[in-house]
């Protein structure tokens, strides 16, 4: 798998087309006012949990402690946006803010960048910006610059990426080709020298090449690095009818780690392999949007892996042993704690808004079905905006699934939340 040839195939089309800017239809005194925005959202949440004490995972994590079959937590979370624009610069801004109590208050910086526009097609951007790579809803096996989702909620903001992001775009006179655009990013390392310098041979490059042929969404896509996965894909989406989309993801890996755990420790394996996703969105006559998806990856674990790395859980929590039980502790977290460990999903999910000329009430409901193991996620959100910037959200969820599955053996097997979000 050949992958710095891409990039240089992707700069040579680029360099092909880049005499022949255009201009975006902005008036002429619209473009010179500077522009400052702020904005943002106050969540407030509250949660009733039920428990499963059956659960290695509750065990491990609730030791020794002995607690009622239902409990419940409570936090805020307060997101602020910025945004400064002139004709040529831009400065953005995106923090997150939570807190359960006094002792535990954290605060995160999900987006902080700059850019300037080079042409009237073409920009640099220079900071730490939250990608969104790919056609799919609840997973992206070709977001290789993406914060991984959260399948229970894909909208959900998170953490940006560091780094410096070119972008082209170019619009055609064209039955075949209408629109192509290209977004080269280069990303310094991770792994730092005292927190502050980086190797620069490790750092790693990320392309897409888009294009709309035959109105249909392609993008082609790869991640080259020297001490990270390397990736490449492929990516569409098409609308069939006015009122149906088609969409799908094609991704090959090289050295991906696939974490395991053997003879009850833990065994990290480096394949090549494939993930791939393909999906439909469906707008009914009676305004239901359908979302379903189908999700592979070679690099996830097999019913026979899971069960492994479920047994070390329990024998960890059976153990009576405080070091080990916080190593197992650990180990989950920093080793098993993706939202899809697995190898093959299902993904439903129906939305309504206003059934029944109920304004300002959407109801919800979305399934994450495991293939391998027949477990499952259900979940019921309920959405009601009564007045301007205020938005209350019930919010159930139901796990179903035997207690070696990936569901099933959740430390919860039911939750409430109750969801109050104030927009400013």
């Amino acid at each position: 798998m050949k992958f710095l040839p891409v990039v240089a195939g992707i700069l040579i089309i680029n360099s092909a087309v880049y005499a022949e800017d255009y201009s975006f239809e902005i008036p002429s005194s619209e473009s010179k006012k500077e522009m400052l925005e702020l904005g943002g959202n106050l969540d407030v949440k509250y949660s009733i949990l039920g428990t499963k004490k059956d659960s290695p995972m509750y065990q491990l994590q609730y030791y020794n402690q002995q607690l009622s079959d239902i409990l419940s937590s409570y936090r805020m979370e307060f997101y602020l946006n910025g945004d400064y624009q002139t004709k040529d610069i831009g400065v953005h801004l995106k923090t997150h803010s939570e807190y359960y109590n006094e002792n535990q208050t954290d605060f995160n910086l999900y987006e902080l960048y700059g850019d300037v526009n080079l042409s009237a097609n073409s920009f640099l951007l220079m900071g730490k910006k939250m990608y969104n790579w790919g056609k799919g809803y609840a997973f992206n096996p070709v977001g290789y610059v993406n914060p991984v989702k959260d399948p229970e909620n894909p909208e959900l903001s998170q953490t940006g990426l560091f780094s410096v992001n070119y972008e082209y775009s170019k619009s055609f006179q064209s039955e075949l080709i209408k629109n192509m655009a290209l977004d080269l990013i280069a990303i310094p390392s991770a792994n730092t020298i005292n927190n502050k310098v980086s190797e620069i041979q490790n750092t790693d490059f990320a392309g897409k090449f888009y294009f709309l042929f035959l109105d249909a969404d392609i993008d082609f896509l790869q991640y080259y690095s020297k001490v990270n996965p390397e990736k490449i894909g492929v990516d569409f989406s098409r609308n069939l009818f006015t009122n149906l989309e088609m969409h799908g993801e094609f991704s090959m890996f090289r050295g991906q780690p696939k974490y395991l755990i053997a003879d009850n420790s833990l065994e990290t394996k480096y394949i090549d392999g494939t993930s791939y996703l393909f999906g439909m969105r469906w707008l009914s006559e009676l305004n239901i949007t359908t979302i379903f998806e189908y999700y592979h990856n070679d690099a996830g674990l097999s019913v026979k892996e899971f069960e492994n790395y479920n047994n070390f859980l329990v024998n960890a929590a059976s153990s009576g042993n405080t070091n080990t039980i916080s190593g197992a502790i650990n180990t989950a977290k920093n080793n098993f704690s993706g939202t899809n460990l697995m190898r093959d999903y299902l993904y439903l999910k129906m939305s309504w808004p206003e059934p029944f000329n109920w304004v300002y009430f959407t109801p919800a409901v979305y399934t994450i079905f495991n293939v391998n193991d027949r477990s499952s996620t259900t979940g019921i959100p309920l959405s009601y905006k009564p007045i301007t910037n205020f938005e209350f959200i019930f919010w159930p969820v139901f796990l179903t699934g035997n207690s070696n599955s990936e569901f099933g053996s959740k430390q919860y097997k039911n939750k409430l939340d109750m969801w109050m979000q104030f927009y400013f």
